[in-house]
């Protein structure tokens, strides 16, 4: 009997990427600077981003100014599920007011998505609005306030041709 020699090879396959999504962040802010004196000053501001989001979380901050005497924050948590929907872990919104928009005079804000609270869950091809109102109310100055509204989009990869870019 004739010997036969085989030789084996290994398959190698490329390494696999870490699952991801996109998550959109489209912001909207109406702060209203109340004046006792002249005009009071409207401004109407926007932020967006569009950042990729892993198993583990990332961190989103945002801030605007009205008026040269208030600054509103916004920041959050991000982290993608296994189902590659996008949970908001929590975050906050902050008022600031005072002498200028760089003042560390916190007079309001509010905390959302936390332990306790309802978390908001975007699935894949969706997306989720949220509103947040926040004032003056340290100084008991309610005319100075602030509603921020997100909405957030998970997209899918061949829908970021339709997303409107910055």
């Amino acid at each position: 009997m004739a010997a036969t020699t085989v030789l084996g090879t290994t398959a190698h396959s490329a390494p696999q990427k870490a699952p991801s999504a996109t998550l959109v962040s489209d912001i909207t802010y109406q702060i209203l600077d109340h004046e006792d004196f002249g005009p009071n000053e409207s401004c109407p501001r926007t932020d967006y981003s569009r950042e990729t989001v892993r198993s583990l979380p990332r961190d989103f901050f945002f801030s605007r100014t009205c008026g040269g005497e208030i600054r509103v924050e916004i920041d959050y948590r991000a982290s993608l599920n296994s189902d590659r929907s996008i949970t908001i872990i929590g975050g906050h919104v902050k008022f600031f007011e005072g002498s200028s928009v760089f003042t560390n005079d916190q007079d309001g804000g509010l905390d959302f998505g936390f332990t306790g609270e309802p978390q908001t869950i975007i699935p894949m091809g969706q997306a989720q609005t949220r509103s947040f109102y926040v004032e003056n109310d340290a100084e008991g100055e309610p005319d100075d306030h602030a509603t921020v509204t997100v909405t957030w989009t998970n997209i899918r990869n061949y829908q970021l041709s339709r997303v409107r870019l910055p």
